[in-house]
């Protein structure tokens, strides 16, 4: 969807649309006659996708290229193809190879030797001048730090021969006093040439890199190229992975900090070095978007817009500390929406007027934290299920969807990855999904309060866990323990009662299947469902075992139940009990087969 406030002009958005409609060579005859700004306007507008094209086409792509924001520039490379990537960087500066690197081979603190690898591999596909680019500018600690992931280097000693020193030392030197170890053949090539154009461009250079390589302690390299690495990014308004985990830290709702008058009057554009912001993709609108569309100031609007980028920056970092593709940053933006939107129902309960408020005079990152704060509530009250000493643990393990969704939603080991279960998109990639409403925070938690009462109440009335699955494991059972949940429990039950009038969890002979079947629907109109009769019993059953052994929580009870009976109803509400279903194919009902 596109939001009024982060909509294009229209006359912008009418010459995108056709320009990106056109073949590879009206695009280029279409580019021809542009100045390089109109260009540069053009081309920050275009989806990522898309770009390689344009700026290959188009009569100054060198000129693109050397002047894009260094992360839109990664971006671009992220969502282009391999030949398109590797043509670009033909044309890159090298500054904006050293950010490259910054940006893409650390995680957390430390490098990752592996991309590392995959950039220079990229840079000599591009061609040797763009290594001597980046060489010209690299940071000596990043630079140092990358040899000793790949390279060890001997010095021959001063008091043996050469030739006895070819003996015991690496094959490899340039000039009989460095011997160059290379600790994977792989990348001996690339190595090999970045000394080569490191000795015959800056002399002075190899004499300190061989020296630093043999006597520098790893961890300190590591830790200061680290803080120099930190501090370009800062340079460019992106904050290091510890910096943006404060997206994640606990406010109280009533502790917002009003924004000090000064800021408010600020204006200007968006940092180029924070991430683009795209619209929200989500499938239905979101309260912030309808509080936005009322603010009319345009200094509010871009104070909002780059509040907006910085934080989505800080999300996507934090959720995804080394980023792949485009795929990742477009969860991190639909993550920010949906927070700021839970976020901001939470404070204002829907209202309008105290939505704008709240907007105008307080940060964005401290409203995207006041839903951490409520998902972290949700998440702490989940877990103390997993401690309580009513009942044992293991039987949370045999809960019916969507209880179990629910509940695993919200139990993850880091408040980053609570999220909310998707009961229709089972199997899918957006089974689970973000948080964005106050309705849907109340919704899981009244699930989760009905495990906690049904839990101690299903162990204490039924026998423990061990009684269960014992039973489960019993010879000619249909059902196998994979899947057994608590429906299996209290609906076999309830055939017992109707098989011999006892209330307990114990397989029904096969015998006797066709006709506790008769006896627990009733038919209308084509369909079937349980029996008035039986329901009423089923849960005069629980509220006199809950009486009995634990307490009578009737709004919890009836609504776990209801669910049971609707799980019940749904798997036969089409059989024909004239010629019943085979019980082999049903995990509902335990039958001794």
């Amino acid at each position: 969807m596109n939001q009024p406030f982060m909509q294009k002009p229209s006359t912008l958005v009418d010459r995108l649309e056709r320009l990106l409609s056109l073949t590879e060579k009206e695009l280029e005859e279409a580019l021809a006659p542009l100045k390089f700004s109109e260009l540069s306007e053009l081309l920050l507008q275009i989806p990522w996708e898309k770009r390689a094209k344009f700026i290959l086409l188009s009569p100054f792509p060198e000129g693109l290229v050397r002047n894009m924001p260094l992360i839109e520039l990664f971006f671009t490379l992220k969502a282009s193809s391999l030949d398109e990537a590797v043509e670009l960087l033909s044309y890159a500066k090298g500054s904006q190879l050293q950010f490259l690197l910054d940006f893409d081979c650390w995680y957390k603190d430390r490098l990752k030797a592996e991309r590392i690898l995959s950039w220079i591999i990229l840079f000599f596909e591009a061609g040797e001048d763009t290594v001597k680019r980046l060489l010209e500018v690299i940071d000596w600690d990043f630079l140092l730090a990358i040899f000793q992931k790949f390279v060890r280097v001997h010095k021959r000693p001063d008091d043996v021969e050469l030739i006895e020193a070819y003996d015991y030392l690496p094959p490899y030197t340039l000039d009989d006093v460095y011997f160059i170890e290379f600790k994977d053949e792989r990348v001996e090539y690339y190595f090999r040439r970045m000394i080569e154009i490191i000795r015959e461009e800056w002399p002075e250079t190899y004499f300190s890199l061989m020296e630093a390589l043999i006597w520098e302690l790893p961890s300190e390299v590591e830790e200061r190229s680290f803080r120099f690495r930190n501090g370009r990014l800062a340079d460019e308004g992106i904050p290091d992975y510890y910096t943006a985990l404060e997206v994640y830290t606990y406010i109280h709702p009533k502790a917002l900090s009003p924004i000090e008058p000064g800021y408010l009057a600020l204006s200007g554009e968006v940092s180029g070095g924070m991430i683009y912001l795209l619209p929200y993709e989500g499938t239905s609108d979101l309260f912030i978007f309808k509080v936005l569309s009322h603010l009319g100031e345009p200094s509010k609007k871009e104070r909002i817009m780059r509040e907006l980028a910085w934080l989505a920056t800080k999300v996507t970092l934090v959720d995804y500390p080394v980023i792949d593709g485009l795929e990742e940053v477009k969860k991190g933006i639909f993550k920010m929406w949906c927070g700021l939107n839970l976020g901001l129902e939470y404070l204002t309960e829907g209202n309008l007027e105290k939505g704008k408020h709240y907007l105008e005079n307080y940060f964005l990152e401290e409203i995207f934290r006041v839903s951490r704060t409520a998902l972290r509530e949700l998440r702490r009250f989940a877990l103390t299920l997993l401690n309580n000493k009513d009942f044992s643990a293991a039987i949370l393990k045999y809960l019916d969807q969507p209880y179990e969704g629910y509940f695993k939603g919200v139990i993850a080991k880091n408040l980053n990855e609570v999220k909310l279960f998707n009961p229709t998109m089972i199997g899918t990639s957006e089974e689970y999904t973000e948080f964005s409403r106050v309705s849907e925070l109340r919704m899981v938690r009244r699930y989760i309060e009905e495990i906690a009462y049904m839990a101690p109440l299903l162990e204490k009335g039924l026998g423990p866990i061990q009684n269960w699955i014992k039973e489960i494991l019993r010879p000619k059972r249909n059902i196998e323990l994979n899947f057994f949940t608590w429906s299996t429990l209290i609906l076999t039950s309830l055939a017992n009662y109707l098989y011999k009038k006892e209330f307990i969890f114990k397989a029904i002979p096969a015998s006797s299947w066709a006709k506790v079947l008769a006896e627990m629907f009733e038919t209308r109109e084509g369909k079937n469902y349980l029996k008035e009769t039986l329901k009423e019993t089923l849960f005069e059953s629980f509220r006199s075992l809950a009486k009995a052994v634990y307490y009578v929580e009737e709004e919890l009870l009836r609504s776990y139940l209801e669910q049971v009976i609707s799980k019940l109803e749904n798997e036969f509400r089409y059989a024909d009990f004239s010629h019943p279903p085979d019980p082999l194919y049903q995990t509902l009902i335990l039958v001794e087969l």
